[in-house]
């Protein structure tokens, strides 16, 4: 996956995933998110950071060390982390996923918007791929880069999400709900990379530092 100089991406692959349905262990659970750290630490150590912790914050996300944003994922099989300069981006959105289809139930509750009938023409054209796992995909990284952004989390229906097929690229755009705000300068678009990796799947998104500053 291509990312600008000065962010880097580091993975760790698994034993592969188990049958649809069954849920990880927490004993599970808790080694892939080690790993997912350990990912992390080698990818600060490839810029410079030999020696970091990284804490988890209030929200749930993972604490860089000071001049550093990043983003790290891990499901059964794979585990993953991109980390960059401040200096190279504002914020980082990472997610992995097995590479199979979401259930129908929950897929109702991340489609938006004209999400529907895009999936139903990739799934036409492009029968091979799990376009609903490439959504919800897309979405939980560009939630990772909203986060630090805004310091709220927002529903997977606020965010409508326009997938390329043919170049492997997303551009996604956040609404923010009516009741709810963030400060003008924060990105509302975004846009990103997805590839099928095997077994799983992974998307990106980087903000460029520029857009952070000034929206």
């Amino acid at each position: 996956m291509q990312v600008p100089s000065g962010v880097v991406v580091s993975a760790s692959v698994g034993t592969a995933p188990g049958p649809f349905g069954v849920r990880p262990t927490q004993a599970l659970r808790s080694t892939e998110s080690r790993s997912a750290r350990d990912c992390a630490r080698a990818a600060l150590a490839t810029l410079g950071q030999r020696s970091a912790d990284i804490p988890t914050g209030e929200g749930g996300q993972p604490i860089w060390p000071t001049g550093f944003v990043g983003s790290l994922s891990h499901c059964p099989g794979f585990t993953i982390a991109a980390v960059g300069r401040v200096g190279v981006a504002s914020a980082i959105g990472i997610d992995v996923e097995v590479h199979r289809p979401v259930r129908p139930a929950v897929a109702a509750t991340i489609v938006c918007g004209s999400e529907a009938s895009m999936l139903a023409r990739l799934a036409s054209c492009h029968p091979p791929v799990a376009w609903s796992a490439v959504l919800w995909s897309v979405k939980e990284s560009v939630f990772k880069a909203w986060y630090p952004l805004t310091g709220r989390w927002v529903d997977y229906t606020a965010c409508e999400v326009v997938i390329h097929p043919d170049r492997g690229s997303f551009d996604a755009r956040v609404v923010v709900p009516a009741g709810r705000t963030a400060r003008s300068t924060t990105p509302r678009t975004f846009a990103g990379r997805w590839s099928v990796v095997g077994t799983h799947l992974c998307s990106v998104v980087i903000v460029p530092a520029s857009r952070g500053q000034d929206g």
